[in-house]
């Protein structure tokens, strides 16, 4: 571990150029890292299965493609962020609230072996045995927004660290990338209200690459998805109404109510398919209706 001050060389220039810079970090391994193409993802300590889904969707892809992924190493969204991630190309960085000394959750310190383990990153703006404080967590965010491009918001619910985390980024004219959730749904209130002031609607990796002018990489994300599906071209979907609307959707855009024509279901059960496929990056919605991303 070392201490790297503000005008060390070392220091991520990202970082200096926030509002209120830590005057010093302590950190722990790959140090090339604090100046990489690095994206924060970032969700709900009391995470939902579907976003462990899409924050192990988010962070491998990112992290596959040389991105890296900077997170909190708290329970829930940012746990599976870093577990998806540590043995990537990309790596990944991990920010804690506390002193080295005092890892939290405590649970986590054999997560932050594996990330050192495979030449990533842990940071600290605390002295080595300073517990966790809420306020230090607070604080904690802006460093995590600050090391970034940009902050993938996976889910958050109506208070939460999340939403201080986007904020921070905000306030640091960093962009902010949410996914849609259903209204009634209560892991969704956060992104959603995200979105109603400014955030930016993805549904895949994609979106991110093309937003952050990061064009040099769109080749490995799709050589990464043909690669997936080279072995198995036809996707198995949990529900059946998804597999019969895939069939009919190829790289020709085709709207809700065609699909209503050729499928004979009915427009609720479409939408609500549809919404659940590009979820899942198999289809992006495009200008005249959707297309398909994947190779079939």
């Amino acid at each position: 571990m070392i201490k790297i001050n503000i005008n060390n060389i070392l220091y991520p220039s990202r970082l200096k150029n926030i509002s209120n810079p830590p005057e010093s970090i302590y950190a722990e391994g790959n140090l090339e890292l604090l100046n990489s193409n690095s994206i924060a993802i970032i969700g709900s300590r009391q995470a939902s299965e579907n976003g462990k889904k899409l924050a192990k969707k988010f962070s491998n892809e990112l992290s596959q493609i040389g991105i890296t992924v900077v997170s909190g190493l708290a329970r829930g969204i940012d746990t599976v962020v870093h577990s998806n991630s540590y043995n990537q190309e990309g790596k990944t960085i991990a920010v804690l609230g506390s002193g080295f000394n005092k890892i939290f959750p405590p649970e986590n310190a054999i997560l932050c072996k594996k990330i050192l383990e495979n030449n990533g990153l842990i940071i600290s703006e605390y002295l080595p045995d300073e517990e966790k404080l809420s306020s230090r967590f607070r604080a904690r965010n802006r460093i995590i927004s600050g090391l970034s491009l940009g902050v993938l918001v996976i889910e958050s619910k109506y208070k939460s660290g999340t939403s201080i985390t986007a904020n921070f980024a905000q306030k640091q004219n960093k962009p902010v990338f949410a996914l849609p959730h259903e209204i009634d749904n209560p892991h969704g209130v956060g992104t959603n209200r995200l979105l109603k002031n400014g955030a930016i609607l993805i549904t895949d990796t994609l979106d991110i690459l093309e937003k952050l002018q990061l064009l040099d990489l769109k080749d490995r994300y799709f050589n990464l998805n043909n690669t997936e599906n080279s072995s198995n071209r036809i996707p198995v979907f949990a529900n059946s109404i998804q597999s019969i609307i895939y069939k009919f959707i190829s790289t020709s855009p085709i709207s809700p109510n065609d699909l209503v024509k050729q499928t004979k279901l009915s427009i609720n059960e479409i939408l609500s398919s549809l919404f659940i496929l590009e979820m899942d990056g198999y289809i992006k919605k495009v200008e005249g209706g959707y297309i398909c991303t994947k190779i079939k």
